[in-house]
């Protein structure tokens, strides 16, 4: 993507004689005009590496098991650790995307993830690995919804691709980040040097974005600014209305629908980068941490990749939840198939099943709602979606300490699968 943009002039002073919603709009517009390309470039790599840092982790966890002297319940404790705070985040700053500035917001996050993530690599207990963990999910949080919002308004006139990007940057970061440490784990201290490479990472963009990002062209943007530059987003205006059909019950539908499949989602998720991917190494014959690292990631690349696509549609979110529960019963009958190929197979399409129908729920849910609500709107979904990475995963490592790893990974995908076709019919239903 070029990044080449006219030199960016002074911002000129606000007058105070304008009103809010003329200032509103000069607002965005200053907003608009200070390297726009590079910022959106910029955006989705920083909400990408942070959720990279955070799953890192991944095909580490025998490793950290072993060092920390713990089971399987005590690697769904230092997964869980990290998304349990991310979600308190969530329902603690849910406005705060809304209500400061933005670049403070990421910034802030940057700094106290990568200091987290570096933590990580000294982490003498499972109690400090997970406050290292708990810590980097109260930064996501923030940024999360602040990075969405930023988007959004960066790209005023295409609402679906900024929810799009939002979703290729936090499905990218999830699905590459296991196998970034599995490859940075082949190194001479296979625990410590993925953290340490990874905090130097999103340390190294702090000063990127002080130098190529002013402070106050990412000051909030009012209510007022919608209304005043209605003009120059009527695009996403009409796509919006369109897609709710102007009925604030149809926008709480959307919501939900958009919430519950993002929940099952990161159950599944947290399926892959917990317990699953040791369940998968055994079956394919293999304890080689890059192969662990892929097979972990396969489920949620696929999710990622499907997300370059601007899919188009009211079959997408059944017909992608459908796929979704035929991948997940692949997994549950892969202990008796056996094969690598089938397991690839099965994650394949579980994940671009899951990827459709996210991406459909949840563009037609930000939509349902103004560029001012934009960042609490999506916040509000990731609070139900990231419910789905503790309470399922935390059951999955309790049922695994009592009937096995085969047989709680097997009836887990099962009973996900059952999820899955149940909210289809429910999403089904809703478009008729």
């Amino acid at each position: 993507m070029s990044t080449h943009t006219a030199p960016a002039r002074p911002l000129p002073a606000r007058s105070p004689a304008l009103g809010p919603a003329a200032g509103s709009a000069r607002a965005l517009a200053e907003s608009l005009a200070v390297r726009p390309r590079i910022r959106i470039t910029l955006t989705v790599l920083t909400l990408f590496t942070l959720l990279a840092s955070a799953n890192l982790c991944t095909p580490l966890f025998p490793l950290l098991a072993s060092r920390f002297d713990t089971g399987p319940v005590g690697v769904t404790l230092a997964f869980s650790s990290y998304v349990v705070a991310l979600i308190i985040g969530l329902l603690l700053f849910r406005r705060v995307a809304d209500l400061l500035n933005r670049r403070t917001v990421l910034l802030t996050a940057l700094a106290l993830t990568a200091v987290a993530t570096a933590a990580s690599a000294v982490a003498p207990s499972l109690g400090w690995f997970g406050a290292a963990r708990a810590v980097q999910g109260i930064a996501i949080a923030c940024a999360t919804g602040t990075a969405s919002g930023a988007l959004r308004i960066l790209l005023p006139r295409n609402a679906p691709l900024a929810a799009r990007l939002t979703l290729l940057a936090t499905s990218g970061g999830v699905a590459l980040g296991p196998v970034i440490g599995a490859l940075l784990s082949l190194g001479p201290d296979p625990v410590a040097i993925p953290f340490l490479a990874v905090a130097v990472a999103l340390a190294a963009l702090i000063p990127i974005i002080l130098l190529t990002t002013p402070h106050a062209v990412c000051r909030p943007i009012v209510a007022s600014a919608t209304s005043a530059t209605s003009a120059t987003s009527a695009t996403s205006a009409t796509s919006a209305t369109s897609a709710t059909g102007g009925s604030p019950a149809h926008s709480r539908r959307s919501f939900w629908i958009a919430a519950m499949t993002g929940f099952l989602s990161f159950a599944v998720f947290g399926f892959c980068l917990s317990l699953a991917p040791s369940h998968f190494a055994a079956i394919a014959g293999t304890d080689a941490r890059p192969i662990i690292g892929a097979l972990a990631a396969v489920t949620l690349a696929s999710s990622a990749a499907v997300q370059l696509v601007p899919w188009r549609g009211s079959w997408r979110v059944p017909v992608g939840l459908l796929a979704l529960a035929l991948g997940l019963l692949g997994f549950a009958a892969a202990d008796r198939v056996g094969g690598l190929l089938w397991l690839v197979t099965s994650g394949v399409l579980a994940g671009a099943g899951q990827g459709i129908a996210f991406q459909a729920a949840f563009t037609r849910a930000a939509l349902a709602v103004p560029p001012e609500q934009h960042a609490s709107r999506v916040t509000a979904i990731y609070t139900v979606t990231y419910l789905g990475s503790t309470v399922p995963v935390v059951g999955l490592g309790v049922l695994a300490e009592t009937v096995g790893l085969s047989a709680a990974v097997s009836g887990f995908a099962v009973c996900a699968a059952l999820g899955a076709l149940v909210l289809a019919g429910a999403a089904r239903s809703t478009t008729r």
